[in-house]
């Protein structure tokens, strides 16, 4: 039986970093992936989706500049932008396992699950450890629909070696938003499909509202209040049945993507048996990332009930839990989170939106404007620029701020700044930024 100070369940950003940390402390560490070594940001998420956005990010620079300085006819080569972003990915499972056993950390594959609070099983294999670390990410939400084989999750997108010629999407958040821009603009005809009356529900109404308008320009369809009831294949394509209003809608295509939504990935855990709590949210936590009902059972990253699904959180949850198992008590403090749809344009935000500081009762105001004739955004000739604030009325402190725009995610991080050093507005609109910048804007909103 092999036995360790530390067992690790996933090698994803949280659990990468814990392993590493624990091992150089001394401690005698394993680690664990159902899946290839490395976790879905590099492989199935944040650095692939990049990757390809790059070539539509300069496509579209090309296309609004034409005439402006750029002739000819430009096009996305979907191959050659999937080839690009396989050659970044494809080593990645292979060196991570292999800078993990050079710190010292024994890894292991497969689908191992608990036996008792100590023990877990591995293809019959028993293997004890003192302390448990749960890092397992999250995984599709099932859609509980007819047909639901047929869907495409976001994992299947970066092996689309070509562009269909129609695609729908089932759920209007970022991933939905984010693949449907890609396709679009490499030529697909796409539909997008929501539940709710807003897509991208967490983000700002007004940013989002702006940029549902620009996608509708450019050619993506966008079906909101609707309910997916099935989904039939027919031949070679799929024929998606909706309802709005009790009354059914169809829709036929040649994929369709599951974009509804991100769950803890657990079920295969057997928590149950280790009496580890659990809901909809994760495992169950308190501030120093440990296990409510197992102390000596750790969860960060995506899966505790304490995170969002964002990889600079991950990394932060992740160094609270090595600190705690190396003897540096520690509980969790989360600053404001700026959180980004790659879109384009980009969709950014942190803090509060308006609903969550009426919600809260906290009394504010707003300053927000449509800014798309401002230089920057003329210089590029880029069809879409908006901005939202939310002020605290009497400190002027910054409870939230929203913004749609070419340089979105960059403009956010100074608010992330601001908000972290708990500057007031007019503070962070004196700072000296460089002109002419998207930084520089943030003086005039």
């Amino acid at each position: 039986m092999d036995k360790f100070d530390v067992f690790v369940f996933g090698t994803g950003t949280a659990g990468q970093l814990v392993a590493q940390e624990c091992a150089a402390a001394g401690k005698k560490v394993g680690i664990i992936d159902i899946k290839e070594y490395g976790g879905v940001c590099s492989q199935r998420g944040c650095d692939p989706k990049k990757l390809l956005l790059a070539s539509s990010e300069a496509f579209e620079s090309s296309k609004n500049m034409n005439g402006d300085g750029i002739t000819g006819k430009i096009k996305i080569n979907w191959k050659d932008a999937f080839n690009y972003a396989k050659r970044y990915t494809s080593n990645i499972p292979k060196n991570t396992e292999k800078n993990l056993k050079e710190k010292g950390i024994i890894c292991y594959h497969g689908k191992a699950s608990f036996k008792d609070a100590h023990t877990i099983i591995l293809d019959g294999k028993e293997i004890r450890s003192e302390y448990f670390v749960i890092a397992t990410g999250m995984q599709p939400l099932s859609l509980g629909i007819p047909g639901e084989k047929y869907t495409l999750t976001s994992a299947d997108f970066f092996n689309l070696t070509e562009v269909p010629e129609k695609v729908v999407f089932v759920g209007g958040g970022y991933i939905g938003m984010e693949f449907g821009h890609m396709l679009c603009r490499a030529g697909s005809n796409v539909t997008i499909i929501d539940k709710g009356d807003q897509i991208l529900s967490p983000f700002e109404t007004f940013t989002s509202n702006l940029l549902e308008e620009e996608s509708i320009k450019m050619g993506i369809k966008v079906i909101k209040n609707a309910q997916v009831s099935s989904i039939e294949k027919i031949e070679n394509r799929y024929c998606v049945h909706y309802a709005i209003n009790n009354q059914i809608h169809q829709v036929t295509t040649d994929c369709v993507f599951n974009t509804a939504g991100r769950v803890p990935s657990i079920d295969k855990l057997n928590l149950a048996l280790a009496n580890v709590v659990a809901d909809k949210d994760g495992v169950l936590v308190n501030s120093n990332l440990q296990s409510t009902s197992q102390a000596h059972i750790y969860a960060c990253g995506d899966i505790s009930s304490k995170s969002l699904p964002l990889t600079p959180l991950s990394s932060i949850e992740a160094k609270v839990v090595a600190d705690n198992l190396n003897g540096k008590k520690r509980e969790l403090n989360i600053p404001a989170i700026p959180s980004s749809v790659f879109t384009i344009p980009q969709c950014s935000g942190i803090g509060l939106t308006e609903n969550e500081a009426i919600e809260a009762e906290k009394t504010y105001h707003t300053i927000e404007s449509e800014a798309s004739e401002w230089f920057n955004n003329q210089r590029i000739n880029a069809p879409l620029y908006g901005y939202k604030i939310i002020l605290e009325n009497d400190s002027n402190k910054i409870l939230g701020a929203h913004i749609v725009g070419p340089e979105a995610a960059e403009q956010i991080n100074m608010f992330a700044i601001a908000m972290k050093a708990n500057m007031t507005f007019e503070e962070l609109k004196d700072v000296i930024f460089n002109y002419p910048t998207w930084g520089n804007d943030i003086k005039s909103f």
